[in-house]
């Protein structure tokens, strides 16, 4: 197998000293040594940086950046697009784990398929678990290729995972909001309908899940702005043509999550008063500016098979404060 291909492996870090440096170890021991390792520092308190350099200074291939704290993994991403040099992208967090042969296993199937985007296998990582939960290809086929309309619906629910290897062309055409902590979930979708081709390989990525302390298992204000992710994605299906059924099963799905935040909200301790009246301000106008169109009186037949009670309380969200108090209550004894 050829190793002209550059890889560029990019790891945002924020206070990862728990895990960084097993993470690190991971890729510096791949079995393709083609590789930069792009990693940015978001102003660490912690040990972080000196292991950065520490890796840095032993090998050429790691390169460290250091910006001014942002909060999200959006503003690294789009702090490091234009320093990316390789002809491919993946990505990792700063607790995730590579098997020896991960990018190996990528670059061997790119060259044979010529894609623009190869899913390696994952698993929801658990340390010191032995039947942790995997993603392997569509169903478990990894010999299927996948045009760029059908990865994407796939990755809907979760049936293939996001954690691919993109032609950086592809990644460098595109901003990451920042608006929402979770674009990702938005622009990976973004990138499977730009790709001409996504294929299956070997090699196994470790989505690791028991970090108590990564933004994805805590929560805070950041949380709700969750939304907005939820409403791009919404539009992205709307504006390339996704069935009607795949568009509003993900209306349902909005309207279920803005309820959800609304009670949470009045539930949640927040840091500070401003903490508090930002998400309500925040809230209210996502509300004004996304709930006024009528699409939640279309397909009232399929409303009122799957939607059940969400149904009954977006409209009393949109008509009325008083009811929707009623609502609250009766969603507070229901759970």
């Amino acid at each position: 197998m050829t190793n002209d291909l550059l890889i560029t492996v990019f790891v945002p870090v924020y206070n990862g000293e728990k895990y960084l440096e097993h993470t690190l170890q991971s890729i510096q021991q791949q079995t393709y040594a083609n590789i930069e390792i792009l990693l940015v520092d978001d102003s660490s308190t912690d040990g972080s940086l000196e292991i950065l350099n520490h890796f840095a200074e032993k090998d050429a291939r790691f390169k460290v950046f250091v910006k001014e704290n942002g909060g999200i993994v959006a503003k690294s991403m789009n702090y490091i697009m234009h320093k990316i040099q390789g002809a491919f992208f993946f990505y990792s967090s700063q607790d995730d784990l590579f098997s020896p042969d991960l990018i190996e296993k990528m670059v061997s199937r790119q060259i044979e398929t010529a894609a623009d985007t190869v899913l390696p296998d994952m698993e929801f990582y658990f340390e010191g678990n032995k039947d942790n939960a995997q993603i392997i290809g569509l169903n478990s086929n990894k010999n299927i290729q996948l045009k760029g309309k059908e990865a994407c619906y796939a990755s809907l629910n979760w049936t293939i995972h996001g954690f691919a290897m993109f032609k950086s062309s592809l990644v460098q055409s595109e901003f990451f909001p920042e608006d929402a902590f979770d674009s990702d979930e938005y622009v990976t979708r973004k990138l499977f309908l730009k790709s001409n081709k996504i294929v299956f390989s070997g090699g196994l990525f470790y989505y690791r899940q028991d970090n108590e302390h990564a933004i994805t298992k805590s929560f805070s204000k950041k949380n709700f702005y969750v939304l907005n992710t939820s409403w791009k994605l919404l539009k992205l299906l709307k504006e390339n043509n996704f069935d009607e059924e795949v568009v509003f099963k993900h209306q349902l799905v909005l309207m279920q999550q803005y309820l959800d935040f609304r009670i949470l909200y009045e539930r949640y301790c927040f840091e500070s008063e401003d903490d508090k009246n930002e998400v309500n301000l925040f809230l209210n106008q996502f509300k004004e500016n996304n709930f006024k169109t009528n699409f939640y009186y279309t397909n009232f037949n399929y409303v009122i098979r799957n939607l059940k009670f969400y149904y009954l309380g977006f409209v009393l969200v949109v008509k009325s404060p008083v009811l929707f108090k009623i609502f609250r209550i009766y969603k507070k004894l229901k759970s």
